[in-house]
């Protein structure tokens, strides 16, 4: 429970995050609503879903924050407008259909917490025909990064004091997603939206975009940063950019290369992704505009696997 509460603590805790929220639900949940909170927490949209006019909230979780959901609405008073389900959201089945649907998995690259597949799960089997959801989309952006810190994390398994025998982990660093606070600085190009998801439509499930960066500082390229740009509702945005200053306190997330570029401003990068959001895969390629080599890397390269997951998949 206490990795729970530092969880949630930080969670709640997010510069912004929760007045964005209150906006979004105060213009969407109208009086008399039933909505459902998706991978529900401690159940704080629910409570701004309450605040906001809903009759009726479901919260599901299939964690033990389900039980302070529940506790935190018997002391406030709550309980017969606030029903708790402890479920994961794709076997919940609710007594009646909601009239909108929250979730707050929004990760650091806005799609990499399962968010898309818990949506439109929901929408197909728990949300009215004029239903809304909430949040209604995801803008992705990307931006070349220069920054000798996100170098580290790909290179941590051959740097001292790791012992020598464990540096051919690097390669399993360099095929990972991290998270990072990344500074306005450590860009070296402009940022480019690479793709739109939409929330409130069925997506694939592999998901397919392309871009192109233009550098703007001359250095070492190290990788990119991703970061979300996420309309609530109608005007109501979130985002976590480096580059903003009303962003909330939520890290972004770093792809890195397995060779860094030695790049001069004005070379255009290609960045090419393909994201299949339900096994949480990515797999980012960069090709120098110069008709320098490709490098694609893979969250699948850093998968750990057993003898026996390899034979499973020879089956």
């Amino acid at each position: 429970m206490v990795g729970i509460l530092e969880e949630h603590l930080e969670y709640l805790s997010t510069t912004g995050r929760h007045a964005l929220f209150a906006r979004a639900l105060g213009q969407v949940v109208q009086p008399g609503d039933v909505v459902a909170d998706l991978g529900c927490g401690f159940g704080v949209l629910g409570f701004q879903s309450l605040a906001a006019g809903a009759d009726r909230v479901f919260g599901i979780d299939q964690t033990a924050a389900i039980e302070i959901a529940r506790e935190t609405a018997r002391r406030s008073g709550l309980e017969d407008r606030y029903t708790c389900l402890h479920s994961s959201t794709f076997k919940a089945e609710l007594p009646e259909k909601a009239d909108v649907l929250v979730c707050d998995h929004v990760g650091y690259f806005g799609i990499d917490y399962g968010i898309i597949a818990m949506l439109q799960d929901a929408r197909q089997r728990m949300l009215k025909p004029d239903g809304a959801v909430v949040p209604q989309h995801l803008d992705l952006n990307v931006a070349a990064v220069s920054s000798e810190a996100c170098h580290d994390l790909a290179t941590a398994w051959s740097r001292a004091p790791v012992p020598a025998e464990y540096a051919w982990l690097d390669t399993y660093a360099a095929n990972s997603r991290h998270e990072f606070e990344f500074a306005p600085d450590d860009l070296c190009s402009a940022p480019a939206r690479i793709g739109r998801v939409r929330l409130d439509e069925d997506n694939p499930d592999l998901l397919e975009f392309n871009s192109e960066l233009v550098i703007t500082q001359p250095g070492m390229m190290h990788g990119i940063a991703g970061w979300f740009d996420c309309e609530l509702a109608e005007g109501v945005w979130m985002t976590n950019s480096p580059l903003e200053k009303d962003a909330i306190n939520r890290s972004q997330a770093f792809f890195p290369l397995a060779k860094p570029l030695d790049l001069e401003a004005g070379n255009r990068i290609g960045v090419s992704m393909r994201i299949d959001h339900k096994a949480q895969l990515f797999t980012w390629t960069i090709q120098p505009g110069n008709g320098g080599e490709a490098q694609t890397m893979s969250t699948w390269k850093s998968t750990i696997l057993s003898a026996a997951d390899l034979a499973k998949g020879a089956e």
